[in-house]
């Protein structure tokens, strides 16, 4: 049925409301989760928990949980209206789907980990997905049976590519482990081409994010006192917005190796590693409730070529 259409019945209002008390009542129960896991979920295999770890107060719904709220029961809402009457399975799997990418979000923002066990979660629901849209041939995610292999290739290709890379630029890890079995566990769910569009979208959100931190940090840093006049003050600036940054970029990998001292410590992008998983889970999000839409925008510009 069409969304307009959907939208319009009864069934469908009944849903959309359904959908948007979801998405606050998976929000609050990953925050739940988070906070009630292990501690050694969140820390590097030779890692000992932090006491905030222990504590098992690790993260506060008020603030950033009242926005991933509003933005889970807007994207349940948009993931209805596409897979809605005759396609209930794909809303339910798709919706468990979004709440692991939720608690992937907030773990790797708050400690740069992408605990395995949420991974494999993704992975087993993205098999399960994909196996019903093969075998019910309804081809949705996937036109063929190699979709979900070639997909979880080329997005563990792709990570692995970008961590060589890193290795030859900076003599260090370019991507963490926990980024490629991540994608991995998307390329199984989301098929080829869609591991493509999941990694363009991820792409492109992370380097939004990241200029605007910087641009941040450079309107923060402009509007420091003069190094000659108070050369003390403006030390303190310069490391307020170095953290700034590193706010965004993380000081370790998911994967992590001991941290190396040096004097090209001061430089981010050098030492530093972008806490990509985020940005994946987001581009996952943003992939199945835009779904419909990528799709007619793929197929507008490959029409430019016929």
């Amino acid at each position: 049925m069409q969304p307009l259409q959907y939208l319009q019945t009864t069934t469908g209002m009944i849903w959309m409301a359904v959908s948007v008390l979801l998405g606050f009542i998976l929000t609050c129960l990953a925050y739940v989760i988070i906070n009630k896991v292990p501690a050694k979920w969140l820390c590097d295999y030779n890692e000992t928990p932090s006491p905030e770890l222990l504590s098992g107060k690790r993260v506060s719904y008020i603030g950033s949980g009242i926005v991933l709220s509003i933005v889970s029961a807007v994207c349940l809402t948009a993931l209805r209206l596409q897979f809605n009457k005759g396609y209930d399975i794909y809303f339910i799997l798709l919706t468990l789907i979004i709440f692991v990418a939720l608690m992937i979000t907030v773990c790797d923002f708050k400690y740069t980990i992408i605990p395995d066990q949420f991974t494999i979660a993704l992975g087993v629901l993205g098999l399960m997905i994909s196996v019903y849209d093969i075998v019910r041939s309804y081809n949705i995610l996937h036109q063929s049976w190699w979709s979900p292999l070639a997909g979880a290739g080329i997005g563990a290709a792709v990570m692995i590519l970008i961590d060589l890379l890193g290795m030859l630029i900076y003599k260090k890890d370019g991507m963490g482990f926990g980024d490629v079995k991540l994608f991995f566990a998307v390329g199984i769910l989301t098929g080829f081409p869609g591991t493509i569009y999941t990694l363009i979208i991820s792409i492109i959100t992370a380097s939004i994010c990241f200029v605007v931190v910087i641009i941040v940090a450079k309107i923060k840093s402009s509007g420091s006192p003069s190094p000659i006049q108070e050369a003390p003050a403006a030390a303190e600036t310069d490391i307020d917005t170095s953290d700034a940054v590193q706010s965004f970029v993380s000081q370790k990998d998911d994967e992590s190796i001991p941290e190396e001292s040096g004097e090209d410590d001061e430089e981010i992008g050098m030492t530093s590693y972008l806490a990509f998983g985020p940005y994946i889970a987001i581009a996952i999000i943003a992939y199945l409730t835009l779904f419909d839409g990528i799709k007619y925008l793929v197929s507008l510009y490959l029409n430019l070529f016929n």
